[in-house]
């Protein structure tokens, strides 16, 4: 791009380092003008011509910086978003988009009134088994669908302390952590439920949470969202169970452990997932059970970014929409609410 837009990142942790920098690094569409930085300069690491700057004053006083990337804790993310928007920066918001609904909302009035881009990254609508559990259900493969299960699993029986996300905070816990991911996917795929129950707990003993169970209910549809701290064993991704089959898949995309050993996502065939990854499907054919796998769709983290340059560029619809965003907020709202008082709460 003859005109690359002028990007600043706030904050230089793992999601930026893992995440935003790789993919904006492949993309021509975008440069790197400035980050910010409290104490540190490592940034130079990546953009050796970049500026550091030590306040978000000073990132946003200048006038060069279009796009603010905003990766931060986040009970910040409300406050650097408005504050990006108010200095009329395109702004992106490292998932979960903010710590209420409400803030949510400010923010999108806030963003339509200065015409600026926002948006959430909400990396895992391009993970390769999702965009396949996608084609499967759009197909029918398994028939008409009537249970749904989508678990994101880990194992750490001991807590950080140098670890936010396990501090008692606003938007801390696994729920604002992992929870953004999953809840984003079934409504994409399935629109919001008429009703939730939540079971929410903190099985290690700390601050915050670190294991949750969310039930969605649809008019014959149930979808389970589970993750869990203490999971030490290989459990699938996803389950899909209808009227005609199952489909089951394990294993975790490919594309954040490629970021993170420093692969280029411009390479050839990024994405791809192996053979022995592939999930299975069950289907009844003359009384018995047959299996088939169903390779897996390439996943496609440089998307994202590629639709942000079009939505900022070509006043095109960003990649995830804010509004989309704060219903994922309001139904971690009401999961809250519903393990509070015990109860499956109606979606309102």
């Amino acid at each position: 791009m003859d005109n690359p837009i002028q990007t600043s990142i706030i904050g230089y942790g793992k999601s930026a380092k893992f995440f935003h920098v790789p993919l904006l690094k492949a993309s021509k569409n975008f440069r790197v003008h400035s980050v910010l930085q409290r104490t540190k300069s490592d940034a130079k690491d990546d953009f050796p011509e970049v500026k550091i700057v030590r306040n978000l004053k000073d990132l946003l006083k200048d006038d060069i910086t279009e796009l603010i990337i905003i990766t931060t804790p986040n009970h910040f993310h409300f406050e650097q978003a408005f504050e990006a928007l108010s200095a009329d920066k395109h702004v992106i918001v490292e998932k979960p988009f903010t710590v209420s609904s409400d803030e949510a909302e400010k923010l999108i009035r806030l963003a339509e009134s200065k015409k600026r881009m926002l948006t959430v990254f909400q990396n895992r609508r391009r993970d390769g088994d999702f965009l396949t559990i996608r084609k499967l259900i759009h197909e029918k493969l398994v028939g008409e669908l009537v249970e749904v299960e989508s678990s994101f699993n880990r194992f750490r029986n001991y807590l950080r302390e140098d670890a936010w996300k396990e501090k008692d905070l606003p938007g801390s816990g696994i729920l604002y952590d992992l929870a953004p991911h999953l809840i984003d996917q079934a409504i994409l795929l399935f629109g919001m439920p008429d009703k939730l129950y939540a079971d929410i707990r903190a099985q290690r003993g700390g601050d915050a949470d670190d294991n949750f169970e969310i039930n969605l209910y649809y008019p014959n549809l149930k979808v389970k969202l589970k993750a869990g701290m203490l999971v030490p064993e290989e459990t699938p991704r996803f389950v899909l169970r209808g009227t005609k089959g199952s489909f089951v898949k394990y294993g975790l995309d490919p594309q954040e452990e490629r970021l993170a050993s420093g692969q280029n996502p411009s390479e050839k065939n990024w994405g791809a997932e192996s053979e022995e990854h592939w999930g299975t499907l069950y289907r009844e054919s003359d009384g018995n059970i047959i299996t088939e796998k169903i390779e897996t769709e390439k996943g496609n983290y440089p998307a994202y970014f590629e639709e942000v340059s079009a939505s900022i560029r070509k006043k095109q619809s960003p990649p995830v929409l804010p509004d989309t965003a704060k219903k994922v907020i309001k139904l971690i709202e009401f999961a809250k609410e519903s393990h509070q008082y015990g109860k499956v709460v109606q979606v309102v």
